[in-house]
């Protein structure tokens, strides 16, 4: 009994593996990405995609072409294939409701950096997963839990582009886990 089902695994390994080889199985199925802002305005508002609501600021000029590269970036360093224009039918839209940047400078800011926006992955018309990233930088003192975070920014205000960055990097992550079936 174990032989057979030893056999059997083994077989369906090796088949699993000449397919893949000859591309009709493909783990790397193109991800498409799209970018877009909220409706001007400030306060509390509900996201157009997945209902959540979002607590809606100032969206710097341009910052939507930003962010898909970013985005873009990282999932190619994690080894998902980003889907050509219109050429897709899985693929994440980050809706971005506030990116403020900081005023001041690296060690002293009169206003620190601030970013939100969701990350839906869709299929189709469909919200799968969604992850929220909603942050503003603090100062150590009014948060010492977020220690860890002081120390990786290398004890900096930091401009909101870095902050999106890490916010597209922990929602990719979050993405993974679908991305990868």
């Amino acid at each position: 009994m174990r032989r057979s089902l030893l056999l059997y695994i083994t077989c369906f390994a090796g088949l699993c593996l000449v397919l893949t080889c000859a591309g009709v199985l493909s783990a790397a199925e193109p991800v498409g990405v799209t970018v877009d802002r909220a409706d001007e305005g400030s306060g509390l508002h509900w996201c157009k995609y997945c209902g959540r609501s979002m607590r809606v600021g100032p969206v710097a000029r341009d910052v939507e072409g930003v962010v898909h590269q970013m985005l873009i970036e990282k999932m190619r360093e994690k080894g998902v294939v980003p889907a050509e224009e219109g050429d897709y039918k899985r693929f994440i839209n980050v809706h971005i409701f506030r990116f403020e940047q900081r005023k001041g400078g690296n060690f002293a800011a009169d206003k620190p950096s601030s970013v939100g926006f969701h990350m839906h992955l869709m299929e189709g018309k469909t919200v799968g997963r969604v992850f929220e990233f909603d942050e503003e930088q603090k100062p150590l003192m009014s948060n010492l839990l977020e220690f860890g975070k002081f120390v990786e920014r290398g004890g900096r205000w930091i401009k909101a582009e870095q902050l999106a960055e890490e916010g597209l990097q922990s929602g990719l992550n979050y993405m993974m886990e679908v991305l990868e079936k």
